[in-house]
């Protein structure tokens, strides 16, 4: 929040304010129910005109408040001032309905633990003391006690509504606030998961960039001098097996590679981000070129058409090929992995279905995070299910692991499809 233009953030102040108006709008008709009750049916001679102005006062203040609600505009200062408000009304319609013979004075209560809810420490000691101050004031000074003039039944009465009244109010307050407030540090949480990931995607970059430009020249020295080496040694025939060793040294450069070049992965790069219109069908080609011959036909693509979405291809390319790759790795050499495309109104669903051992309900929790694998030593990095959360978090997408032992595991990455770019006039 920043101090310049002194407004609610989107937080705990601005959820307990929107709970707030919505139990005011609640006083506001009990108040003019009562008083239709007290005048109507009781024949109790109140002061029309002063209630009216409180009840008035009530209904503006909370207009007001909403009004800033829908528009995200409250002051900082809102919530702290209807809560000291809202006693100095309480205290003027008691002052004109009998002081302290009302039954409703219990009502000081429930701003007193609005202000332990919502407010700081201070706060809630001056709400406090505004209470203590309020009430002694209508018992030394009060309109006529025109409570006398009902029966002692129907006063009884009264205590009991009133007490039922401030037990919901405080439920109903403090249950919604607390709910809310739950929901919100969950969304704390999350975002702040999030940018954890970011960060550590971030450095990984970092390192990696460096890694790969440092070791980038002695690799590809290595490279050549093993080249040179193998075709030297294929000259002999007693010195082939020593070739054998150079292409083995040469295949081992190619990985460390890939490897660095998997790391330099940057999701959050605007140019693999940017949504690009293309069809399914053509989207389905592109993870076709990424895989080897022998491996596709391994694949099962189904819900291909030829519609045209606009999505960041180059971003779902590479997180669907890591799926993909995956789940041939742990798929049954006989058995076909599955790619359906589906399409939900505004979002498209890549669905990847393998049917290899599974994993336990521990294992899948896990899955996803950065450097966690289950893959032997030297054959994965655990950064592959990491990047395509990450991904899918980026194009405020989701992705779902389901994995069940012995039967296999299914990656759902969806995410909201951008709206189409209309085509140019005369063309």
């Amino acid at each position: 929040m920043s101090l310049p233009d002194r407004t609610l953030a989107l937080g705990e102040p601005q959820i307990v304010l929107k709970w707030l108006t919505r139990l005011r709008w609640l006083a506001a008709v009990g108040q003019v129910a009562a008083v239709v009750v007290a005048m109507v049916l009781l024949k109790l001679p109140l002061a029309a005109v002063p209630i009216a102005f409180v009840i008035g006062v009530t209904v503006v203040t909370n207009t007001i408040l909403e009004y800033w609600l829908r528009y995200g505009s409250a002051p900082w200062w809102a919530l702290q001032t209807t809560v000291v408000l809202d006693v100095l009304l309480l205290t003027v319609l008691l002052y004109f309905c009998g002081g302290p013979e009302n039954p409703f004075c219990i009502l000081y209560i429930v701003h007193v633990v609005m202000a332990v809810v919502a407010l700081g420490y201070a706060l809630t000691w001056l709400i406090v003391i505004e209470s203590a101050v309020c009430y002694g004031l209508i018992v030394w000074f009060h309109g006529p006690v025109v409570m006398q003039q009902v029966s002692d039944r129907v006063n009884r009465i009264g205590d009991w509504v009133a007490l039922v009244l401030v037990a919901l109010l405080i439920a109903y307050f403090v249950g919604r606030i607390t709910v809310a407030l739950r929901k919100r540090e969950g969304e704390i949480a999350t975002i702040r998961e999030r940018a954890a990931r970011s960060e550590m995607l971030a450095s990984l970059t970092t390192l990696a960039a460096g890694a790969a430009h440092e070791m980038g020249t002695p690799m590809s020295t290595i490279a050549i001098a093993s080249k040179e080496l193998e075709l030297a040694l294929d000259q002999s025939s007693e010195m082939k097996v020593w070739a054998e060793d150079a292409r083995l040294i040469r295949k081992e450069v190619d990985r460390c590679r890939n490897i660095l070049e998997r790391m330099r992965v940057d999701v959050s790069d605007e140019l693999r981000l940017r949504p690009a219109q293309v069809s399914i069908s053509e989207f389905i080609g592109y993870l076709e070129q990424d895989l080897a011959p022998s491996e596709w036909q391994k694949v099962r693509a189904t819900g291909v058409t030829e519609e045209i979405v606009r999505l960041p291809s180059r971003a779902m390319r590479q997180a669907l090929n890591v799926l993909l790759r995956n789940a041939l790795e742990v798929n049954p050499a006989n058995g076909l992995v599955e790619l359906n495309v589906s399409r939900v109104g505004g979002r498209i669903a890549f669905e990847v279905q393998d049917h290899g051992p599974g994993m336990e309900p521990e294992v899948a929790r896990r899955a996803g995070e950065p450097f966690f694998t289950t893959k032997p030593v030297g054959k994965g990095m655990g950064m592959g299910l990491f990047l395509v959360r990450m991904v899918a978090e980026q194009t405020k997408g989701e992705f779902e692991l389901h994995s069940s032992k012995g039967v296999g595991t299914k990656c759902i990455l969806s995410l909201p499809l951008s709206e189409p770019v209309p085509p140019a006039r005369g063309s």
